[in-house]
């Protein structure tokens, strides 16, 4: 494995996966991993991961570009028919990890904080890490949509 990849969180989290040890998983498309967040201080916050180690968006082949939009909503559908938000916020900056990942941010109108930034309550996300008896239901449950996206996705 290259240096790089050795010292990269994601990386670990798909080696993590691949070993079967990764309990946050939830589905395994063609060039990602999508994953439910270990802190839910937004219900349903979950993850795309790329499966290989790239910087960039704008390194990915085109095709691989827009298998992988196509991947993120597929999973933004998954999460929408799970938990109903008023709002869904993507981002995917790669400052603190230098490696491509989607964050799949639901928003609910009922929470006072609905109309600010995502990250602007970062400092309690610690404060909402779930168990993983939270995480397997939740899990589950975002299968079964995710289920029934996908057979939507093949009857088009």
């Amino acid at each position: 494995m290259p240096e790089a990849q050795k010292s990269c969180y994601i990386c670990g989290r798909i080696e993590a996966w691949r070993k079967g040890q990764n309990h946050h998983f939830i589905y395994e498309f063609e060039n990602s991993i999508f994953v439910l967040g270990e802190h839910q201080y937004h219900r349903g916050y979950s993850l795309i991961l790329l499966k290989s180690h790239v910087r960039e968006l704008h390194e990915l082949p085109p095709g691989a570009q827009t298998a992988l939009f196509q991947e993120l909503m597929t999973a933004t559908r998954a999460i929408v028919r799970t938990f109903d938000p008023w709002k869904m916020n993507h981002s995917c900056y790669g400052n603190a990890e230098p490696h491509i990942h989607w964050h799949l941010f639901p928003r609910y109108e009922t929470k006072p904080d609905h109309r600010s930034h995502p990250w602007e309550r970062a400092a309690e996300f610690k404060d909402h890490v779930i168990g993983l008896a939270e995480a397997e239901k939740m899990i589950k449950e975002i299968r079964e949509n995710l289920a029934a996206v996908l057979n939507q996705t093949a009857g088009r």
